[in-house]
């Protein structure tokens, strides 16, 4: 099955005005699935969560479905993504909160490939703490970060890591893995910048290695909304200023100020948005017969985090099946995209 360009062109409504959109790094033009949840969202009525009314309670579940949408897409838990404006103020959210365990004589280490939003909040928060910044160098032969260097610029004072999946200029994607295995020898946490990695990889925090992983939806087609996701417990060790009526618990001890409920409601459109059941009863509707659940291999779909979000799409093939068959399982699955 080819790619079809024109059909996925056609799901851009902004395409229409003639120009050659080649500006995808700094921002996507968003599909006509987002627009409509955006719009249906405020279409329906919202207002601030903890109410005891239908709109704080459709707020509610625009937060939730955002929070587990963004789970999926990242291999984390719902209750560790925190969600703001964008990942310039998350992380400087975020740098504000670690440092605050840090002092003169810790150590925190960036590199000259990330874009700036990872390395100035946390420079900046070093020189509030008297902490001191390591740099690690692009091999500019290559253009890529060599792993061997931190070896020599991790040490017992390294308290955070901060390094991008993949630089937003040449595209380099470094060795999270191999990085992270270094810096957790020595007890430092990770700072992973995953704006730019989003859109083209598949993304797993923990095989990544990653403590703290940051997106922005605008990157990949939603709205411009950004999100850090980490460990529900290593979230629940910081303490970042908030008011005093605002939510104590993570994540929401992170998020400051009203979200914008109808946007949140566009970035789970922009990931897959589907239950297994949905997509199951899509091509059932094509005349494609699928399971979908946990296919009775419990203890599997928990280990894999897929018990407690619908399960999987399972499509077997046997001898009686022909070329046909796929051919339109992968137009209706296509369909979805």
């Amino acid at each position: 099955m080819t790619f079809d360009v024109n059909r996925v062109r056609a799901a851009y409504p902004a395409l229409s005005d003639g120009f050659a959109y080649l500006d995808g790094a700094a921002g996507t033009q968003v599909p006509a699935v987002v627009i409509e949840a955006i719009t249906d969202a405020y279409r329906s009525g919202i207002g601030n969560v903890g109410g005891t009314f239908p709109a704080s309670d459709r707020s509610g579940a625009i937060v939730a479905e955002c929070r587990q949408a963004l789970a999926d897409l990242t291999g984390a838990s719902p209750d560790g993504v925190v969600l703001g404006p964008n990942m310039t103020t998350l992380t400087y959210r975020l740098a504000e909160a670690l440092s605050r365990r840090w002092e003169p004589g810790d150590e925190v280490v960036v590199s000259r490939l990330d874009h700036d939003a990872n390395i100035r909040p946390w420079v900046q928060a070093a020189a509030r703490r008297g902490a001191t910044v390591r740099w690690a160098e692009v091999d500019l032969a290559t253009t890529e970060l060599p792993v061997a260097q931190y070896g020599e610029l991790l040490t017992e004072h390294t308290r955070l890591v901060a390094v991008t999946a993949a630089s937003n200029v040449v595209g380099t994607r470094p060795d999270l893995a191999a990085i992270a295995a270094a810096a957790h020898a020595v007890g430092a946490l990770v700072y992973v910048d995953g704006v730019h990695a989003t859109p083209h990889i598949p993304v797993d925090v923990a095989a990544f290695g990653a403590d703290f992983y940051a997106t922005s939806s605008y990157k990949w087609s939603g709205p411009h909304i950004g999100t850090v996701v980490a460990d529900p417990a290593l979230l629940d060790s910081l303490h970042p200023d908030r008011l005093a009526p605002a939510p104590a618990g993570v994540p929401g001890r992170f998020e400051r100020g009203t979200a914008a409920f109808a946007d949140l409601a566009g970035v789970a459109a922009a990931v897959a948005g589907r239950t297994p059941r949905q997509v199951a009863e899509h091509l059932a509707a094509r005349q494609v017969n699928v399971w979908n659940g946990d296919n009775y291999a419990w203890e599997l779909a928990g280990a894999l985090g897929l018990r407690d979000s619908g399960g999987a799409i399972r499509a077997g093939l046997v001898h009686y099946n022909d070329q046909a068959d796929v051919d339109r399982l992968l137009a209706a699955v296509a369909e979805l995209a």
